[in-house]
């Protein structure tokens, strides 16, 4: 007697029945990269904000009443963008570099490409992984940032969102682009040390480019991310040391720029050497 004579209707044996994921394997991946730091977020989320957060204790309550307003703005309040864009670069660093590196250190990253999933999705799960952690800890900063410096609200919401949907992307490539150059923990540190926290202590963050002299100017104007500082000083303060529509072009740049770099090295064999 066959199994459909004793159910009454036709029954499908386990393996003739369709494969059907619960979600497309891109998802899959997006959602390990964000478990990866949700589960460790004492270090990953909570550990970023508290150190911004610092910064703008001591130099903004602190330090900000002997320093002179900067463009009409309160000390304490000036530096807020900055440093708000500064964890999101600082966090997607950290977590592209981790995460790669990490993958192509325990030859994780060769099940990867091996998988269904195609180079860019691998690429923009690891991007996307970035940019979730930069918004957690993005908010969290504003959550407490802006009514310890007595900033009422964003000044030019337009400005802010757009500006800071391609800081987020900025911050994600360059973690993923790091974590595919690096050939050691020591690369990893020596990234951070030398290139990352230069570019954002000469960005603009505690201070305006116009207070330097010509050639120091000029050099600032050079870092990208004196542009990231602009772009997020006036979407919040109304204003920087360049107008809206060049910072939003040169930031927007940036990312394409960075994205274009991602996807060559993605697009070869490279990671999976």
């Amino acid at each position: 007697m066959s199994r459909s004579d004793v159910h009454g209707h036709h029954d499908l044996r386990p393996h003739d029945e369709p494969f059907e994921a619960e979600r497309s394997p891109f998802l899959w991946l997006v959602e390990r990269e964000v478990l990866r730091f949700l589960n460790i977020w004492q270090y990953a989320i909570a550990g970023p904000v508290l150190s911004t957060i610092l910064f703008v204790i001591v130099f903004g309550a602190a330090l900000g009443q002997h320093i002179a307003p900067i463009d009409g703005v309160a000390y304490g309040q000036f530096i807020v963008p900055g440093l708000f864009a500064q964890a999101i670069l600082t966090v997607g660093f950290v977590n592209g570099t981790t995460s790669l590196f990490e993958a192509r250190r325990d030859k994780y990253v060769n099940d990867v490409f091996a998988s269904p999933l195609r180079w860019w999705e691998i690429n923009a799960a690891l991007v996307t992984g970035g940019v979730v952690r930069g918004l957690i800890v993005g908010a969290g900063v504003l959550v407490i940032a802006l009514p310890l410096s007595h900033i009422t609200g964003v000044a030019r919401p337009f400005v802010f969102v757009f500006g800071t949907l391609a800081v987020l992307l900025v911050a994600g490539q360059v973690g993923v682009i790091a974590g595919a150059l690096a050939k050691s923990l020591d690369h990893v540190y020596s990234m951070e040390a030398i290139i990352l926290l230069p570019l954002g202590f000469l960005g603009g963050v505690f201070y305006s480019v116009e207070q330097l002299p010509g050639v120091w100017n000029v050099i600032s104007r050079v870092n990208p991310v004196f542009w990231l500082v602009q772009v997020e000083r006036i979407g919040v303060l109304g204003h920087g040391d360049v107008g809206a529509v060049p910072a939003l072009i040169a930031v927007w740049a940036l990312a394409a720029v960075l994205s274009v770099w991602s996807a060559v090295i993605f697009g070869t064999d490279r990671l999976k050497a």
